[in-house]
C-alpha cells in the first residue's frame, strides 16, 4: 500500500490549487539548475543547484542513459502523488517501467521511448485512467521528450491491460 500522511495531503491540495491557477495565468515559467563534475574514468556526479544532495553515475553503477529514461518514471510518479494525495485516491501498488529505443551509430538520438505503467488499487477503474492521464499530461520529462521522438504509454489495472495513457 502506498501511504499519503495528512500532511503530504494538505500539501498536495495546495500545491494542486497554486498550478490551478498558474493554469489559468498561462504561460508562467520557472527554472531549475543541476550542476555535474567529472570524476575519474567515466564517473560523474551531479547535484542541484540549493540542495546538500548528489547522485552519481559510473562504470559500475546506472549509466546516464538509465538515469535520463528514469527521469520520465520518476517525474510521473511525482504527479501520480500530487493528484493521489490531492483526491483521495488509494494506491496499493504502482510500478513503471520505461524502455528506449536508440541510435548507436550518429547521430546518436532516442528514436521512441516506450512505458508502461501497472497500477494497483480497489479505486474506482474510470478514476484511475484520469489519474493515470492527469499524472502523464502534467509530466515535464514525457511531454518534452514527446516533442524530440515517439513517447507511448500503455496502462494495466489490476492486471488488466486496459489502453495507451492519454
Amino acid at each position: 500500500m502506498v501511504n499519503f500522511d495528512n500532511d503530504f495531503k494538505n500539501r498536495m491540495q495546495e500545491r494542486m490549487e497554486r498550478f490551478s491557477k498558474f493554469d489559468e495565468r498561462g504561460n508562467v515559467s520557472s527554472k531549475i539548475v543541476v550542476i555535474v563534475r567529472k570524476g575519474d574514468n567515466l564517473t560523474s556526479e551531479a547535484s542541484q543547484e540549493g540542495l546538500d544532495f548528489s547522485w552519481v553515475s559510473h562504470e559500475s553503477g546506472p549509466s546516464p542513459l538509465a538515469y535520463f529514461l528514469s527521469s520520465l518514471g520518476m517525474c510521473q510518479m511525482v504527479h501520480y502523488a500530487e493528484h493521489a494525495a490531492s483526491q483521495e485516491i488509494k494506491i496499493d501498488d504502482l510500478k513503471i517501467t520505461v524502455e528506449g529505443k536508440f541510435s548507436i551509430s550518429r547521430p546518436r538520438h532516442f528514436s521512441e521511448i516506450r512505458y508502461h505503467v501497472d497500477l494497483r488499487s480497489h479505486e474506482d477503474t474510470e478514476r484511475l485512467i484520469m489519474l493515470a492521464s492527469s499524472a502523464a499530461s502534467d509530466c515535464y520529462i514525457t511531454n518534452t521528450l514527446s516533442k524530440a521522438c515517439v513517447v507511448e504509454g500503455t496502462l494495466t489495472i489490476n492486471g488488466k491491460d486496459l489502453e495507451k495513457v492519454k
